[in-house]
């Protein structure tokens, strides 16, 4: 019996093989319990039941033949198109990972459907419809960059959103698709194939040994993508050494020599495009991505818009590593280059300050989506200069290819007229020769490329290439013009910042390490470990602010919470002001403004007339109490000795007294009788006798309730008479101990008598008036 080359097979043919019964009667009962696809055929004078290949169990299939992986519909290139509806070049890489993540393994399309010959419309249209979804969703993992995990809910999301494009039959068939279904349909592919997604059909009569192990297939693949030059000897050891222990246990046969170039040479064939775009993206970019459109189609004017981006590659100087950053305007191809130590948000402010001052403002400036150009500086300088930003989406640098085209003519250049400079030592360069172009690595994303200049000479050179090379080589993009003639040409009205001081003060980057914002503290805003002072900040002391740190690293733009301007604060450390006249002319600006608003504070609680709130509120609330009206509760009276020792002084107090010398001590005793007497004895004294006014009152010594309100007494009585030197110790006692409570009543005081001062000097003289 030759299994191999049947595709229905009876029960006596089935007898014995893995997951296979003993006797006929029991394959018969197995096929019908598991639904295999079977038929009728007529012979020997009756009729017998074979069943497909396609039905059996996996375990059988690959005891029969090598047919035990299907083959994944449909070539690279679809795949390709399945991630570029992702949006990414990436997807291009994601493309071959998607071919070797789910073993594709191209194949004509007249043996695919031999292979399908047997299954069903339905289903064969439901296994198309699940693989799409696959398709998809591999490019969306390899794009994205996420865990496997995180990549199933993200995709079931965008999916049921609408977000994922697939054909609406597709979508008509699989509506939504859960993390769980993605997880079940790839490892159904991973064990059966492609028909598994619709029942395990479709295993390809005829397929080769490598297309038949997937784990050698694998390895031949990966080999192919991590060293697209090997040679079949080479990933021939590879399999005896990786799969020894396999071959050793017979469950791996590998294929001839022949059999293995062959294989090779036809799989380089069918993903040369999708090859090339994992191995070398930009190469794929400019040999096979179509371009039947116009980037620069729409700008019709200078400024109109501006593209930015920075070097894939870093350059290392002779004074360490320096990224390259460039703008390009469009609509004349002018363009500048920056040489800096980063390529942080600070570094794009000032590429865009170089072209701001020479070009004028432009309406959109068009970035990538990197944390450099989608920084809240870029953003905040964009904003306040009424420049639009677009951005890129993620991984297609072809929204911008105008300054894409520009570095690699840079790149070009820079190795003509620079091979001297190109690697530090004859070795290095050779290396860079034989590996790969210098204009290839300045274009590769990681690479380091060495450059034997410093970074201020390397930025001169950038200057004089641009400006003496660059701006007068004619242009493609403008009719064979330069970027030169067509900027001079110009009539347009251009839109210009003229004082330079204020670009830098915009462009200023934030200040400390919270976003710019600072709190005002007393001794000013401090920034890096330095105080920036000014005398307008006395009046923010406690609030936040927004600060920018200008260039010079001595000053900083200080403004409020509605964006309007502040100050501009120094460091004198930085800036050599003088930091007593600042305290000086703060502590005036404080005082007054104090002064104002403790006078308009005080107006207001006058007219409120608040000194009486507490009783208001207290007989507010007596009133209230008394709408209430409480149910009677059991009680018992409580005694004590303390309680009747208090009762028993009561008694005393109220009792009658009973002799004149009896009434003289408890006036004695009573301080309330003592105040009002001495009061009476104030107000008794004939108008005019000043001298025995001040006696009497000098003789007063009211009773006090509180150490306060003795000191306020001997504070008020400072102001009129000599303090005695009782008091002056009582006073000396109560500012150590109460230094806060000391300082208030001296103000208060201050205040009483400022006011008595006034209102003497409005009203006139009664004794004048009554004169008059």
């Amino acid at each position: 019996m030759s299994a191999v080359a049947k595709d229905w097979l009876t029960a006596n043919e089935l007898l014995g093989l893995p997951n296979m019964p003993a006797d006929k009667r029991g394959v018969h009962r197995k096929a019908l319990a598991s639904g295999w696809q079977y038929r009728e055929v007529a012979g020997n004078g009756g009729t017998r039941r074979e069943y497909h290949v396609a039905s059996l169990p996996a375990t059988t299939r690959a005891a029969l033949s090598w047919h035990t992986t299907a083959v994944l519909a449909g070539n690279a290139g679809q795949a390709l198109q399945a991630a570029a509806q992702v949006g990414t070049v990436e997807g291009a890489k994601a493309a071959l990972k998607s071919n070797l993540s789910t073993h594709v393994a191209d194949t004509a399309k007249a043996e695919g459907l031999r292979n399908l010959a047997a299954m069903p419309a339905n289903e064969q249209r439901r296994m198309d419809a699940r693989l799409q979804v696959l398709q998809a969703f591999e490019a969306f993992q390899q794009a994205s960059g996420v865990a496997m995990t995180v990549a199933e809910h993200q995709f079931s999301s965008a999916y049921r959103l609408g977000h994922v494009a697939v054909e609406p039959w597709v979508r008509a068939l699989v509506g939504t698709v859960a993390p769980a279904s993605i997880q079940r349909w790839r490892l159904a592919v991973r064990k059966g194939g492609i028909t598994a997604l619709a029942g395990a059909y479709g295993n390809r009569k005829g397929a080769s040994k490598i297309d038949a192990q997937p784990q050698m297939r694998e390895f031949v693949q990966a080999m192919l993508v991590r060293f697209p030059e090997s040679r079949a000897t080479q990933i021939m050891h590879g399999l005896r050494t990786r799969l020894a222990g396999d071959i050793a246990g017979g469950s791996i046969e590998l294929p001839s020599m022949r059999s293995l170039e062959r294989w090779m040479e036809t799989w380089r064939e069918k993903n040369a495009q999708t090859l090339m775009a994992l191995s070398n993206p930009d190469a794929w970019k400019n040999k096979f991505m179509v371009a039947f459109g116009s980037q620069s189609e729409g700008v019709t004017g200078i400024n109109q818009r501006w593209e930015l981006d920075s070097t894939p590659a870093d350059v290392m100087l002779t004074d360490g590593r320096h990224a390259v950053l460039g703008v390009v305007d469009v609509f004349t191809r002018r363009a500048k280059l920056l040489v800096s130590k980063t390529s942080k948000s600070t570094a794009v402010t000032q590429v865009l300050r170089d072209a701001l001052l020479d070009w004028g403002v432009p309406a959109l400036i068009k970035t990538d989506n990197g944390s450099d150009y989608k920084s809240k500086h870029v953003g905040y300088v964009a904003a306040n200069l009424d420049i639009k930003q677009e951005f890129c989406p993620p991984f297609q640098p072809w929204h911008k290819p105008h300054i894409e085209r520009f570095f690699g003519t840079f790149a070009r250049g820079m190795l003509e007229l620079l091979p001297n400079f190109i690697g530090h030592n004859v070795a290095e360069r050779s290396a860079i020769e034989s590996r790969t172009s210098f204009a290839d690595r300045l274009m590769k994303r990681g690479e380091v490329v060495p450059i034997n200049m410093s970074a201020a000479e390397f930025q001169l050179f950038c200057n004089q290439w641009v400006d003496g090379m660059y701006m007068h080589e004619p242009h493609e993009g403008l009719q064979s013009r330069t970027p030169f003639a067509v900027a001079s040409a110009n009539r347009e009205q251009v839109r210009i910042i003229k004082d330079e001081r204020v670009l830098d003060v915009l462009l200023a980057e934030a200040a400390g390490s919270q976003g710019g914002y600072l709190t005002v503290q007393k001794k000013g805003l401090k920034s890096d470990g330095a105080w920036f002072i000014a005398p307008e900040l006395e009046a923010w002391v406690g609030q936040r602010v927004m600060a920018r740190q200008l260039p010079d690293l001595g000053q900083i733009v200080v403004y409020g919470g509605d964006n309007r301007l502040i100050c501009i604060a120094e460091c004198p450390e930085r800036t050599g002001m003088d930091r007593k006249e600042v305290a000086a002319k703060g502590r005036e600006l404080q005082k007054k403004r104090v002064q104002e608003e403790r006078a308009a504070l005080k107006a207001a609680a006058k007219r409120q007339n608040v000194d009486g709130i507490v009783h208001e509120i207290l007989l507010d609330r007596a009133q209230q109490a008394g709408k209430l009206a409480m149910l009677p509760k059991q009680t018992v009276e409580h005694t004590s000795t303390g309680l009747q020792g208090a009762a028993n002084a009561l008694a005393e107090i109220t009792r009658e007294p009973g002799t004149s010398a009896e009434l003289l001590r408890l006036e004695g005793v009573s301080s309330a009788w003592q105040r009002l007497q001495a009061e009476q004895a104030i107000n008794d004294i004939p108008e005019g006798n000043d001298n025995e006014l001040a006696r009497r009152r000098a003789e007063v010594q009211p009773v006090f309730n509180t150490p306060h309100e003795r000191a306020q007494w001997i504070e008020k009585r400072s102001r009129v008479r000599a303090l005695t030197d009782e008091e002056r110790d009582y006073m000396a006692r109560f500012k150590k101990d109460n230094l806060a409570s000391y300082r208030r009543i001296v103000e208060l005081v201050d205040d009483m008598t400022n006011d008595m001062s006034s209102a003497q000097k409005e009203t006139p003289d009664a004794s004048a008036s009554g004169a008059s």
